[in-house]
């Protein structure tokens, strides 16, 4: 994938490739990447939708398009086009995250789980996915795995108020008031700090 810096001025370029090249999937898939940069979500999926009739065997096609697609709110699209991407590379840490997102807002916890830490044996430290899978675990009842995630969240990201939140109602789950009220706490402090 592009590492882009300006992402509005490689969209312009894009787009003069684009009507030069108009069947190359790369340029098209470059497009997208681009346009998710700009969160023009929509957009990026169009133009993966091209890409992906030009080369269907792009797995980073299928990634983006399925992270566009989460974007939007599209759960099962965005599984359904995740699981391609890693039928086709197995090593994208990206694409098993999505769609472990997808499947967590799709409510299916345990290939969420599964899903979370294939992509943390692929890209391991990762805070996202260790803050994401605590929130599958605890949504699944298993609190006390929840708090080791969101713990190695925080300890990875000191700043990391969502896993604060999270790891508090893990917490209150369990009944430790004092240590959610202390998480809270210290969340709360951040967001003020912020402001």
């Amino acid at each position: 994938m592009l590492k882009l810096r300006r992402p509005d001025e490689a969209l312009a370029e894009l787009d003069v490739a684009a009507l030069i090249n108009s069947d190359d999937a790369e340029v098209w898939t470059c497009r997208a990447e681009a346009l998710s940069r700009l969160d023009r979500w929509q957009a990026a999926a169009d133009d993966l939708d091209i890409a992906l009739r030009l080369n269907p065997d792009d797995p980073v096609a299928w990634f983006l398009r399925g992270a566009a697609k989460l974007e939007l709110g599209r759960w099962s699209d965005a599984e359904s086009d995740c699981t391609r991407a890693v039928a086709l590379d197995a090593g994208c840490a990206d694409a098993w995250r999505t769609r472990g997102v997808a499947r967590y807002q799709l409510g299916i916890l345990d290939a969420a789980i599964a899903d979370f830490t294939q992509a943390l044996s692929l890209s391991a430290g990762d805070a996202e996915t260790l803050y994401r899978r605590g929130l599958a675990l605890r949504d699944a009842g298993d609190n006390h795995r929840a708090i080791a995630d969101f713990t190695a969240a925080i300890a990875l990201c000191d700043r990391y108020t969502e896993a604060y939140v999270a790891r508090g109602k893990a917490y209150a789950n369990l009944g430790d008031m004092t240590s959610a009220r202390s998480d809270w706490a210290l969340a709360a402090q951040m967001l003020h700090q912020s402001h």
